[in-house]
């Protein structure tokens, strides 16, 4: 088998231009997942009858199945059932109307949320007692305690998480290749199908992969430098 160095560049500048909607997808499914993420965190932290044992059996399962699997299953789901629920609300949208990247942020952010619920479940452990009874001193309510001093405080211990997770997310959306939406793996595939030189396009999209990490990894830690500077100030 011959090597082709010059194919991996030649792949790397098809593919490029594939990154913003692979960060497109990642990002959306970090925003869905992340606000889920804190909303299940929040009931299972504050032990809300019902919902907290709840979300911890959906979680405890969620965990357990594959990404693929899961994102096979809703394409499974959506693509038998959308237009009978559809019709049923009155919507004129059709399952042939739907852009089929929206089934693969549906799965990321089932991904995502399971994560973040975690993650942030264990950072908000790190807020000590005494800054609850601080804000009831002062007359806080749950709400306020929860926007004014749970979530700020709990954010530089998740970011490490979030950053860990925004990366998985990235490298996952290599599931929109099933249904035909062409991201880096789906594109990089695309380019070695004349020449069946499969080796070098994925060592390609390995390196965009690999590049765009880097530039998240350096951004994180700025912002970490950031938030430190801000908490000591305060």
């Amino acid at each position: 088998m011959n090597f082709d160095i010059g194919f991996i560049f030649q792949v790397m500048g098809q593919i490029i231009r594939y990154v913003p909607i692979t960060i497109y997808m990642a990002v959306v499914s970090l925003i869905i997942g992340g606000m889920l993420g804190l909303v299940v965190a929040l009931v299972r932290y504050y032990k809300v009858p019902g919902l907290s044992q709840l979300f911890s059996i959906v979680i405890t399962i969620l965990k357990g199945v594959p990404l693929i699997l899961a994102f096979l299953v809703i394409f499974l789901i959506t693509s038998q059932n959308f237009n009978h629920f559809a019709k049923a609300i009155g919507w004129r949208v059709r399952y042939g109307d739907l852009p089929m990247s929206v089934l693969a942020i549906i799965g990321l952010s089932l991904m995502a949320t399971v994560g973040l619920s975690e993650a942030f479940r264990g950072a908000f452990e790190s807020v000590k007692q005494v800054q609850f009874d601080a804000a009831r001193s002062l007359g806080m309510t749950q709400l306020q305690t929860i926007r004014r001093v749970l979530i700020p405080q709990t954010m530089p211990v998740a970011l490490p998480m979030i950053i860990n997770m925004f990366i998985n997310l990235i490298k996952g959306t290599a599931i929109a290749s099933l249904v035909s939406v062409v991201e880096i793996f789906s594109a990089a595939t695309q380019a070695a199908s004349s020449n069946y030189k499969y080796f070098e396009a994925y060592i390609a999209a390995a390196l965009i992969y690999w590049m765009m990490t880097i530039v998240i990894e350096r951004g994180a830690v700025f912002l970490e430098v950031r938030m430190d500077k801000k908490i000591k100030r305060s």
